[in-house]
C-alpha cells in the first residue's frame, strides 16, 4: 500500500510539473515574440514605428486558446492561476471564459496571487466577471484580493450616474475595511473617498467652498466677500 501511495504521489507531482512547464513555455514563447517585435520597432524611424507595431504584433489568441485548454483539464493546478493571470492581463479580463472564472472560484479563491487577476478585470464587464468580483469580496480570505475587487467594482461604476449611490457605498466599504490598500504605491481608498466628498460639496446648487487669496492688485480677498454677486472663477496654471 505504501509503495502504491508513493507511486501515486510521484505521478501527481510529475503531472503537476508537466502542466507548469507547458504553461511556462507557452507564455515565454509569446512574450519573447512580443519582445523581439518591440526591439525591431524601436530600431525604426519614429514615423514608421506605429505601423510596424500594428502590422507585426504577435496576437495572443493561439496562446490564450492553448492555455485555456490546459486550465480546463487542470483547473486546480497552481500553474493554472498563472495562466489565467497572464490571459487576463493581456486582454483586460475579456479573454476569460466562464470556465476560467469557475476555476478561479473553485480552486484559487484564497491564493495570495489572486489580486493580480482581480486588478486585470478593470475593463471586464461581463456577467461572469461581475459575479466573480462579488464572490471575491464576499468569500475570499485574502484581504488584498478583497480590496482589489472592491476597487475594481468602484472604478467600473465611477462614471455611471445611475450607480452613484452604489459607488459611494463601495468606496465607504473600501475605506472602512481596506484603508491601507494600495495600487501602484498609492492608497486609493482615501483618494476615492476625497473625490466623493468633493463631488458632493461642489454639486450644482451647493455653496462654493471658501477661497482665500489675493486679487489682481495684490489685495487680500475672500470669495465669501462677494456673496450675492455674480462671480466668475477662472482657474489656470503656468507650466
Amino acid at each position: 500500500m505504501l509503495v502504491a501511495a508513493t507511486r501515486l504521489t510521484v505521478a501527481q507531482t510529475d503531472t503537476k510539473n508537466k502542466v507548469a512547464d507547458q504553461i511556462s513555455e507557452l507564455i515565454a514563447t509569446q512574450d519573447a515574440a512580443v519582445a523581439k517585435l518591440m526591439e525591431e520597432v524601436r530600431a525604426l524611424p519614429r514615423e514608421q514605428q506605429r505601423e510596424a507595431y500594428q502590422k507585426g504584433y504577435p496576437q495572443p489568441k493561439d496562446t490564450i486558446d492553448a492555455l485555456s485548454a490546459i486550465v480546463r483539464k487542470n483547473p486546480a493546478n497552481e500553474a493554472s492561476l498563472k495562466a489565467i493571470s497572464w490571459m487576463s492581463g493581456r486582454s483586460r479580463g475579456r479573454a476569460l471564459s466562464p470556465e476560467m472564472f469557475a476555476a478561479l472560484e473553485e480552486h484559487h479563491l484564497n491564493s495570495s496571487e489572486l489580486s493580480t487577476v482581480v486588478l486585470s478585470l478593470y475593463s471586464a464587464n461581463s456577467e461572469e466577471a461581475q459575479a466573480f468580483l462579488a464572490t471575491v469580496v464576499e468569500k475570499s480570505e485574502v484581504k488584498e484580493a478583497q480590496g482589489s475587487a472592491l476597487y475594481v467594482q468602484a472604478m467600473q461604476m465611477e462614471r455611471d450616474p445611475v450607480k452613484a449611490e452604489e459607488y459611494k457605498a463601495i468606496v465607504e466599504k473600501l475605506n472602512a475595511e481596506h484603508a491601507d490598500f494600495e495600487v501602484r504605491g498609492r492608497k486609493v481608498a482615501a483618494m476615492m473617498k476625497a473625490t466623493v466628498e468633493a463631488k458632493e460639496k461642489l454639486a450644482i446648487g451647493k455653496p462654493a467652498p471658501e477661497i482665500i487669496g489675493k486679487d489682481v492688485d495684490g489685495n487680500e480677498m475672500k470669495l465669501s466677500d462677494y456673496k450675492g454677486k455674480i462671480v466668475v472663477l477662472d482657474f489656470w496654471g503656468d507650466w
